[in-house]
């Protein structure tokens, strides 16, 4: 999954959201989001499905299958 966290961090910017509105949306800190961003650390899957609900992307789309 080493294009989730790029993937992940192009959907924020591309809406303009900072790290802290993504923190606020979805209840987790900014340092963790950081972490998936960078690909330090991967999401659950059911925290990978919050970040494809929150962006309006199919879990394909998250991980760069489409």
């Amino acid at each position: 999954m080493t294009k989730l966290g790029s993937n992940i961090k192009k959907l924020r910017e591309s809406r303009g959201l900072s790290l802290s509105d993504v923190e606020k949306k979805l209840g987790i800190t900014k340092g963790l989001i950081s972490r998936y961003e960078n690909n330090l650390v991967d999401p659950s899957l059911s925290m990978a499905v919050k970040f494809a609900e929150f962006y309006s992307v199919s879990l394909d789309h998250l991980v760069g299958l489409k």
